[in-house]
């Protein structure tokens, strides 16, 4: 036994060294990447309250289609991540080279849809003088698609390769961008015109443009990449390649969409509500979200490590992992839950100072305390299967965690048992929770 010990604990310490070595970087690239949206918000609200109000609607009818996109090219990194484990310089290439073509197959499609929007607009009754402003935001960011996918692609490729600070320095870079790009779009300057939200998307075009150019020229210099060849003698495509890509993603996209629509179809039953509870419930989504960042970045750690053990054949060790990703959410969302009960005066004092906000967000935040530790583990078991390409039942986990059994509790609790606001989210811890203890034991299963 003693022997036995001796030899796991330096295997043990190494691989949660090189956990932890790609999961920061996987973590401060979020955070900046989330620090657009408020910048975007903060600008366009302080310029009018019309901008403010279409980049919101342009925003919330922009992400569904792009968590879906996401959630094809996330098929990249386990992908990559096992033809790197596999040592296949080969295969390194050919999932760059198809994540690159999709990009382009996937934008354009994108780009027709997002410039076709107009009529939707008038049609769910937007109010009459923001549709021109969030139509316009919409057709701009039609053009963006482009660059932001080619993004995607190189991204998703550079973490199963466990090149997670190069997309953290392309996030940081991109930072000053935004700032400087929206306040001279939005206000004018320089020969050009105050367009308001409509200057919110050119500037967002701007650094989704500035993090494809950073990440390729990262990508072609690395000398992690010597000898790949990435982007020279392109290979002849297969259509088992992108057949592949679309097997392992699309059910990602549509898993990603189905608990995005959760917290979506909660907003909007929640707006129906007094606007003491919208707001606090909009406070407690947003301290909630900041939270999980983290452990969203742990789990792009865990992917490309389960995935490059796969492909080296070593299932024990890539199980090992998994579960120690699944830990290291644990202790991740422990810490967040902990700050949210101390410190959930401060956070919410920086949204507002009305009493009567306060108190539905205080009593939310414990709420969203008490599904930290059920979102850390559900994302981090989520990534060590997606390391497995293990995509299709977690798909269905999602379905009947968040839809068959998630959404009608709280619909029930709020509509029938008079607990209002609270009873919505009670719909997602216990969406979560069942998801976390499903896909555990999926993994679990699978590795036994």
């Amino acid at each position: 036994m003693k022997r036995i010990t001796t030899n796991l604990t330096p295997a043990y310490k190494k691989e949660s060294s090189q956990l932890i070595k790609l999961a920061i970087p996987a973590i401060l690239a979020q955070l900046a990447q989330m620090s657009f949206g408020v910048i975007d918000t903060i600008m366009a609200g302080r310029y009018s309250a019309d901008a403010l109000a279409a980049v919101a609607i342009g925003v919330s009818i922009f992400n569904p289609i792009i968590v879906f996109i996401i959630g094809i090219f996330l098929a990249l990194s386990p992908i990559t991540a096992q033809y790197n484990g596999e040592e296949n310089k080969l295969g390194v290439k050919r999932a760059f080279q198809t994540g690159v073509v999709m990009s382009l197959l996937l934008a354009l499609p994108s780009a027709l849809i997002l410039i076709s929007l107009e009529p939707v607009l008038w049609a769910i009754g937007i109010t009459e003088e923001i549709v021109p402003l969030a139509s316009g935001y919409l057709n701009v960011l039609a053009w963006g698609v482009f660059p932001l996918y080619f993004f995607f692609a190189l991204r998703f490729c550079n973490e199963g390769m466990f090149a997670t600070k190069a997309i953290m320095y392309c996030s940081i870079i991109a930072l000053p961008f935004n700032v400087a790009c929206n306040y001279w779009f939005i206000n004018g300057g320089f020969g050009v015109p105050a367009m308001g939200a409509i200057g919110v998307a050119w500037a967002t075009i701007v650094v989704w443009t500035i993090m494809a150019i950073s990440l390729v020229v990262y990508t072609l210099t690395s000398a992690r990449y010597h000898g790949f060849s990435l982007f020279s003698n392109w290979l002849k495509p297969r259509l088992d390649d992108y057949m592949e890509v679309l097997k392992v993603g699309t059910p990602m996209g549509i898993g990603l969409g189905l608990e995005v629509a959760l917290f979506g179809a909660v907003g909007l039953m929640i707006g129906r509500y007094t606007v003491p509870d919208i707001a606090g419930h909009q406070i407690a989504i947003n301290i909630s979200s900041l939270a999980f960042t983290l452990s969203l970045g742990l789990s792009i750690a865990v992917t490309a490590r389960v995935g490059y053990h796969i492909g080296r054949k070593d299932t024990v060790q890539a199980r090992q992992t998994g579960f120690m990703g699944i830990c290291f959410g644990i202790i991740i969302s422990m810490f967040t839950a902990t700050c949210m009960i101390l410190f959930h005066e401060s956070f919410i004092g920086v949204f507002t100072s009305d009493e009567l906000v306060y108190t539905v967000a205080s009593q939310l935040i414990i709420l969203a305390a008490v599904f930290q530790i059920s979102d850390g583990i559900q994302v981090n078991a989520s990534g060590a299967l997606r390391g497995m390409k293990d995509t299709k039942i977690p798909m269905y986990i999602c379905i009947v965690a968040y839809w068959i059994i998630g959404f009608p509790i709280g619909y029930v609790l709020s509509e029938f048992g008079g607990w209002g606001v609270k009873g919505y989210w009670v719909a997602i811890i216990c969406g979560l929770t069942i998801s976390a203890a499903l896909m555990t034991h999926r993994f679990n299963k699978l590795t036994h």
